[in-house]
Protein backbone atom coordinates (compact mmCIF):
# COMPACT_ATOMS: atom_id res chain seq x y z
CA UNK A 1 0.00 0.00 0.00
CA UNK A 2 1.20 3.30 -0.46
CA UNK A 3 2.79 5.06 2.88
CA UNK A 4 0.99 8.66 2.32
CA UNK A 5 -2.65 6.75 2.74
CA UNK A 6 -1.11 6.42 6.46
CA UNK A 7 -1.50 10.41 6.57
CA UNK A 8 -4.16 11.15 3.73
CA UNK A 9 -6.22 7.22 3.54
CA UNK A 10 -7.80 7.30 0.11
CA UNK A 11 -11.54 7.61 1.32
CA UNK A 12 -10.52 11.02 3.14
CA UNK A 13 -9.63 12.55 -0.27
CA UNK A 14 -12.40 11.50 -1.74
CA UNK A 15 -14.87 12.89 0.60
CA UNK A 16 -12.61 16.01 0.49
CA UNK A 17 -13.00 16.65 -3.57
CA UNK A 18 -16.83 15.96 -2.83
CA UNK A 19 -16.50 18.89 -0.47
CA UNK A 20 -14.57 21.01 -2.59
CA UNK A 21 -16.56 20.56 -5.66
CA UNK A 22 -19.74 21.33 -3.72
CA UNK A 23 -18.58 24.74 -2.46
CA UNK A 24 -16.43 25.58 -4.85
CA UNK A 25 -17.40 24.24 -8.24
CA UNK A 26 -19.74 27.72 -9.21
CA UNK A 27 -16.91 29.95 -8.39
CA UNK A 28 -14.53 27.82 -11.38
CA UNK A 29 -17.35 27.40 -13.71
CA UNK A 30 -17.98 30.94 -13.97
CA UNK A 31 -14.19 31.20 -16.21
CA UNK A 32 -16.25 29.25 -18.82
CA UNK A 33 -18.24 29.96 -21.85
CA UNK A 34 -21.70 29.25 -21.40
CA UNK A 35 -21.45 26.12 -23.98
CA UNK A 36 -18.21 24.79 -22.05
CA UNK A 37 -19.64 25.54 -18.98
CA UNK A 38 -22.19 22.87 -19.46
CA UNK A 39 -19.94 20.28 -20.89
CA UNK A 40 -17.64 21.01 -18.11
CA UNK A 41 -20.74 20.96 -15.35
CA UNK A 42 -21.69 17.85 -16.84
CA UNK A 43 -18.42 16.14 -16.69
CA UNK A 44 -18.17 17.38 -12.90
CA UNK A 45 -21.49 15.75 -12.43
CA UNK A 46 -20.41 12.20 -13.60
CA UNK A 47 -17.17 12.51 -11.77
CA UNK A 48 -19.13 13.15 -8.69
CA UNK A 49 -21.73 10.52 -9.19
CA UNK A 50 -18.08 8.33 -9.64
CA UNK A 51 -16.83 9.33 -6.36
CA UNK A 52 -20.14 8.86 -4.49
CA UNK A 53 -20.15 4.82 -5.79
CA UNK A 54 -16.72 5.18 -4.77
CA UNK A 55 -16.42 5.50 -1.56
CA UNK A 56 -19.76 2.85 -1.55
CA UNK A 57 -16.81 -0.12 -1.85
CA UNK A 58 -14.94 -1.26 1.89
CA UNK A 59 -11.37 0.44 1.74
CA UNK A 60 -9.38 -3.17 0.27
CA UNK A 61 -11.62 -2.63 -3.06
CA UNK A 62 -11.55 1.02 -2.50
CA UNK A 63 -7.22 1.18 -3.01
CA UNK A 64 -7.88 -1.39 -5.34
CA UNK A 65 -10.06 0.69 -7.85
CA UNK A 66 -8.38 3.68 -7.44
CA UNK A 67 -4.98 2.34 -9.27
CA UNK A 68 -7.10 1.99 -12.02
CA UNK A 69 -9.24 4.77 -12.58
CA UNK A 70 -8.52 8.86 -12.61
CA UNK A 71 -9.71 10.54 -9.70
CA UNK A 72 -8.21 14.16 -8.27
CA UNK A 73 -4.52 13.87 -7.41
CA UNK A 74 -3.86 10.77 -9.82
CA UNK A 75 -0.78 10.77 -11.91
CA UNK A 76 -1.83 9.48 -15.56
CA UNK A 77 0.51 8.21 -17.96
CA UNK A 78 -0.93 8.26 -21.49
CA UNK A 79 0.26 6.81 -24.53
CA UNK A 80 0.15 8.84 -27.94
CA UNK A 81 -1.05 6.30 -29.90
CA UNK A 82 0.19 7.83 -33.62
CA UNK A 83 3.89 8.54 -32.03
CA UNK A 84 4.18 5.89 -29.50
CA UNK A 85 5.32 8.78 -27.04
CA UNK A 86 4.01 8.37 -23.36
CA UNK A 87 3.10 12.10 -20.85
CA UNK A 88 2.30 11.94 -17.92
CA UNK A 89 -0.17 14.16 -15.87
CA UNK A 90 -1.34 14.70 -12.57
CA UNK A 91 -4.91 15.81 -12.43
CA UNK A 92 -5.32 18.19 -9.69
CA UNK A 93 -7.52 21.17 -7.65
CA UNK A 94 -7.23 24.09 -9.44
CA UNK A 95 -5.11 25.58 -6.62
CA UNK A 96 -2.47 22.99 -6.96
CA UNK A 97 -1.77 23.46 -10.73
CA UNK A 98 1.98 23.70 -11.70
CA UNK A 99 1.92 23.87 -15.55
CA UNK A 100 6.52 22.99 -15.51
CA UNK A 101 5.30 19.95 -13.67
CA UNK A 102 2.20 18.78 -15.70
CA UNK A 103 0.34 19.36 -12.63
CA UNK A 104 -3.09 20.43 -14.58
CA UNK A 105 -6.86 21.52 -13.02
CA UNK A 106 -9.70 19.16 -13.47
CA UNK A 107 -11.10 21.62 -14.95
CA UNK A 108 -8.62 22.15 -17.92
CA UNK A 109 -9.50 20.85 -20.94
CA UNK A 110 -7.24 18.09 -21.00
CA UNK A 111 -7.58 17.80 -16.70
CA UNK A 112 -11.20 17.48 -17.74
CA UNK A 113 -11.01 14.28 -19.98
CA UNK A 114 -8.59 12.61 -17.93
CA UNK A 115 -11.08 12.48 -14.92
CA UNK A 116 -12.95 9.24 -14.18
CA UNK A 117 -10.65 7.48 -17.57
CA UNK A 118 -9.40 3.88 -16.70
CA UNK A 119 -6.24 2.23 -17.45
CA UNK A 120 -5.87 0.37 -20.17
CA UNK A 121 -9.19 2.76 -22.23
CA UNK A 122 -7.80 4.29 -25.62
CA UNK A 123 -10.45 7.53 -26.36
CA UNK A 124 -9.70 11.00 -28.41
CA UNK A 125 -8.21 13.46 -26.33
CA UNK A 126 -9.31 16.69 -27.56
CA UNK A 127 -7.25 20.15 -27.09
CA UNK A 128 -7.37 23.48 -28.87
CA UNK A 129 -4.53 22.41 -31.02
CA UNK A 130 -5.41 19.39 -32.61
CA UNK A 131 -7.55 15.84 -31.46
CA UNK A 132 -5.36 12.29 -30.61
CA UNK A 133 -6.18 8.93 -30.15
CA UNK A 134 -4.49 8.27 -26.71
CA UNK A 135 -4.19 4.91 -24.24
CA UNK A 136 -4.23 4.96 -20.34
CA UNK A 137 -1.16 3.24 -19.51
CA UNK A 138 -0.94 3.81 -15.92
CA UNK A 139 -2.98 5.85 -13.32
CA UNK A 140 -1.70 5.89 -9.44
CA UNK A 141 -3.21 8.14 -6.70
CA UNK A 142 -0.57 10.66 -5.36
Amino acid sequence: MNRSYRFNPPRSQLVEQLVFLDEQMTKFLDSYSSQQKIQVHKSIKQYVKKLERLLELDDVNLVKTLSKVTVIGSSITICYEEEGSNELFTVVLPTEIDPDKNRISLFSPIGNQLLSRSTGETFILQTPEAEYSVRIVGTELS
